[in-house]
């Protein structure tokens, strides 16, 4: 590193001497080279391996002697008299560029000091001119930096108003100047603004940092982490060292270390997290030419590469790399917690009560001695201590009991007990994996209904969880490829026992609905266990992950001594814990052969009500906005219907019939006097059992005066009497438009209506098909602004419907033309900018006994759904029914389809042609 120093400075002495009377301004080409220069040599010795913190540090320095520069010759420009006259002043860095820190796009902030009682009140002397020398040169040579000038008094004011101006003073570092004034600076900083105000900083920081990280996400293994605010980012790193300096006056890791602190293994790792994420940083700014700090989807593959990770394959690329990223965040972001609460930086987990505190003024004969060790430990102070260092070698099955303490008495488990922990991971070996007494306290915590998600996470923290389930430890910061995952395979594992937990004595909607379900579970440990290894199949590379996670869940499952019933439902649930959500939400649930097959995949009712469970926090674990009422309907629905088929088919059809009795007794007391009963009863028997199942009262009733309407139009002389009767409801929950539209069923409609959203600039979201006996539809539509993604404008809403009237009308209407207007560049995904989702097609014949299924995945894009329907309709088949979605930034479709005459698409070249032709006119939208 000072050999790099010494290059920057030798390489400036030879380019940056300005000739006598010239000034910066008329030199601003030396300046530009030499930046050239230092900045293209520093990207060669990053990309050449150099670590983070040294290209970091590099840049600063080289900053460093540009500024020195400037402020000599700019004071060389200065008479003889003025140089007499010349005050105390000092240019400082501050902030990131103060710890000599810079990626390199990153804020460059220095500070001119001075000192007012050297001038009076008068105006500093030729202060302007050092000012004017400096920043000016570095604005021409496209430098974008941040000043101000400050005297010491100014400072203090400013860092008693503000934390993070607090925080960026005592960071200062000095570059040029009077040497003097400088300590007196950080002398009256540490007096004024440090000292007596240790506590509140110390509380803001941790409030801030509580703030970033739940802005980050609040995990460490994001799938698109943010290196610098999330978990274990940068500033985790930095935070921990800013609140030792007011607590302990240490402005470093080794200082830290010298007053024994902190161990030298972890501040090894700390550093060496710390310096591997900035290099990580300073590649990404590379890539973007612009300030970034999160590692984006988009970007992760080149970054890869760029850091030396070359494996053939993209996929593997991304792995290997993501997964140094993660290891490093979660190194941060676990070490400086353990620092936080042994430097005492942190509140105690349990405060003490009013008693505790009175107990402390009692005489000492009166004062409640320590409590007695128990196995080993101590618990105390909300936290639990061990006796000595040999716990866990005097007694290894203490590794497991350890956490059974802790979640039977609500305890945590001290910093040391946990590095005492990882100290010990060598015991759990064979041995211990099939101890007895240690899978009893095992299933003990899997048993405890709504408080074992914690107890895993500490063990996951500790290492303990994935050498005891080494199948789940596989799964330790992997990459997921779905482009619908939040989290990494661990985190998102974790994150299902919690929403698991949630569920427990939920009182809120949607989770409370779930809680008789999870109460009249007899062998909880089962259903935790189940989500604990659902997806360790994907740690295999190797086909369906469901299957292989089927395939793994019976070792296990010996080793836990489980009996053969038990391991039966543990493999079906972790082989079926994709089924209910794709079923639900991409199948039509009134056909009796989706049913039946389900009920003979999953056997009996507990198996139903396991896999009901793990589908729901399944889904809330994978992103937070994945999940809705309409999906949550679709799955109880699938649920219902499985429970009463499994009880027996009589009770089934007689469930159904009393459940439409019901609603129609619920309807007609909402229904306005315009619909008499005879007309309720004959529009109930147009309606298919699903629709009711779909369907609320209230929407119901809706349905209805729509339809009521609709057929009171076809009998009047209005020159709209044919036109579709459409309904517009803001569903703000979902940021979208909820559009029913009620007409005559005719080929091609759906194409039609899609078209005529997609013309007028609207996205459609999802889309509920439902057809009447009668031939009159009643089909809803989310959809949103296609540019904006907020809710459609008046404007939309009118020409949607006049282009829907015409297309209805027999009218030509080019709906290609239209839609191209409304082409937009990329759709904006959620972290997922320019990412292309590869188009998929797939044929089921075996779900329906009547239809075939077309499941089709795409990217979506505005006219996709135009498309698709217009090309099925050209084809000569038939849409029965649809279940559209779109889940970030990708369109999920199903179409049960039949040709005209009738009958499935069964002949393979028939099905080629149809891929073809859609694959075309789904490209053909992103030529135009």
């Amino acid at each position: 590193m000072q050999d790099l120093q010494k290059k920057i400075e030798a390489d400036a002495a030879a380019r940056l001497a300005v000739p006598a009377g010239r000034q910066a301004t008329d030199e601003l080409a030396r300046y530009k080279g030499f930046l050239k220069l230092e900045t293209h040599r520093l990207k060669i010795l990053h990309r050449a391996g150099g670590g983070g913190l040294e290209i970091c540090k590099a840049r600063a320095d080289m900053l460093d002697v540009v500024l020195r520069y400037l402020w000599n010759t700019a004071r060389a420009t200065l008479s003889e008299q003025a140089q007499k006259e010349f005050p105390a002043l000092a240019l400082v860095a501050i902030g990131g560029y103060g710890r000599a820190e810079l990626n390199p796009q990153s804020d460059i902030d220095f500070m001119f000091l001075h000192n007012r009682q050297v001038a009076g009140m008068r105006a500093l002397p030729h202060l302007s001119r050092i000012l004017d020398g400096m920043l000016y040169p570095l604005w021409d040579i496209g430098l974008k930096v941040g000043h101000s000038v400050r005297s010491i008094d100014d400072c203090v004011k400013v860092a008693n108003t503000d934390m993070q101006s607090k925080t960026s003073l005592i960071e200062a570092r000095q570059i040029i100047g009077d040497e003097g004034l400088f300590t007196k600076f950080q002398k009256t900083l540490v007096n004024k603004c440090v000292a007596g105000h240790e506590d509140k900083y110390i509380q803001m920081r941790l409030e801030d940092q509580a703030s970033r990280r739940a802005k980050s996400g609040n995990s460490v293994c994001m799938q698109e982490p943010n290196l610098k605010n999330g978990c274990g980012g940068l500033r985790d790193f930095q935070n921990l060292l800013w609140m030792a300096f007011f607590k302990y006056r240490t402005r470093s890791l080794p200082e830290l270390q010298g007053h024994g602190l902190i161990g030298e293994a972890e501040r090894k790792q700390l550093e060496a997290a710390y310096s591997s994420l900035l290099r990580v940083r300073t590649e990404l700014h590379y890539l973007a030419n612009r300030p970034l700090d999160v590692l984006s989807r988009n970007h992760q593959l080149a970054v890869a590469y760029n850091l030396g990770w070359h494996e053939r394959s993209p996929s593997k690329r991304i792995e290997e790399f993501m997964r140094d990223v993660y290891t490093h965040l979660r190194n941060i972001f676990l070490i400086t917690r353990t620092l936080e609460q042994r430097l005492a930086l942190v509140p105690s987990p349990r405060k003490r009560t009013g008693l505790a505190s009175l107990r402390a003024l009692l005489p000492e004969g009166r004062k409640r001695t320590p409590p007695e060790p128990m196995d080993g430990f101590r618990f105390t102070d909300g936290q639990i201590h061990a006796v000595s260092n040999r716990v866990f070698r005097e007694q290894p099955r203490r590794l497991m009991r350890v956490f059974l303490h802790s979640q039977q008495r609500g305890l945590e488990l001290h910093p040391d007990v946990a590095q005492l922990i990882r100290n010990n991971l060598a015991l759990v070996d064979r041995s211990f994996m099939t101890d007895e007494h240690v899978r009893e306290s095992f299933i003990t915590i899997l048993n405890q209904r709504g408080n074992v998600a914690p107890v895993l996470r500490g063990m996951h923290e500790t290492g303990l969880l994935g050498k005891y389930i080494p199948e789940f430890g596989k799964l330790t910061c992997l990459v997921q490829h779905e482009f619908y995952h939040q989290y990494a395979a661990d985190e998102h594992t974790l994150m299902c026992l919690a929403q698991l937990d949630r569920i427990w004595e939920a009182t809120a909607a949607p989770y409370n609905a779930y809680t008789p379900l999870f109460q009249k579970i007899e062998r909880p440990f089962l259903l935790y266990l189940a989500l604990l290894l659902h997806d360790v199949g994907k740690a295999n590379h190797t086909g369906n992950h469901s299957a292989v996670g089927g395939h793994l869940a019976p070792r296990v499952a010996r080793r836990l001594g489980l009996d053969a019933a038990a391991t039966h439902s543990l493999r079906v649930v972790i082989e079926q814990h994709l089924t209910m959500a794709s079923l639900s939400q991409r199948r039509d649930l009134e056909d009796q052969g989706v049913i039946r097959q389900f009920a003979k995949l999953i056997e009996n009712q507990e198996t139903l009500a396991l896999l009901t469970l793990h589908t729901f926090a399944d889904a809330q674990a994978t992103s937070d906005k994945l999940w809705n009422g309409f999906k949550d309907s679709l799955l109880w629905s699938l649920h219902n219907k499985t429970a009463r088929l499994l009880a027996g088919g009589a009770e089934f059809a007689r469930a159904a019939e009393q459940q439409r009795e019901i609603l129609m007794r619920e309807v007609q007391g909402m229904l306005p006097p315009s619909i008499s009963d005879e007309e309720l009863q004959a529009q109930f028997g147009t309606l298919a059992p699903r629709y009711f199942e779909a369907n609320s009262a209230r929407e119901v009733v809706e349905d209805l005066v729509q339809a009521h309407r609709f057929m009171g139009l076809q009998i009047s002389e209005a020159e709209n009497a044919l036109a579709p009767v459409v309904n517009w409801r803001n569903d703000p929950d979902r940021a979208c438009n909820a559009v029913k539209v009620c007409t005559w069923d005719r080929a091609g409609l759906f194409g039609k209506i899609a078209g005529s959203f997609s013309s007028t600039g609207l996205n459609i979201l999802s889309a509920q098909i439902f057809t009447r006996s009668d031939a009159i539809v009643l089909d809803t539509f989310y959809v949103n602004d296609a540019k904006t993604g907020g809710l459609a404008g008046a404007e939309q809403r009118d020409k949607f419907e006049e282009v829907l009237k015409k297309a209805l009308s027999g009218e030509e209407v080019d709906f290609h033309a239209l839609i191209a207007r409304h082409k937009i560049s990329r759709p904006a995904y959620q972290g997922y900018a320019g990412e292309r989702i590869a188009t998929r097609f797939h044929f089921d014949n075996n779900t329906s006994e009547t239809r075939t299924i077309l499941e089709i995945e795409a990217e979506d894009r505005v006219g996709l759904l135009y498309a698709i329907s217009q090309s099925l309709a050209e084809l000569n088949l038939d849409i029965t029914a649809a279940r559209i979605s779109t889940e970030k930034g990708a369109a999920i479709d199903s179409f049960y389809l039949q040709e005209i005459g009738g009958g499935k698409i069964l002949a393979p070249d028939r099905q080629r042609a149809i891929e073809r032709k859609l694959r075309a006119a789904i490209h053909a939208l992103d030529a135009k």
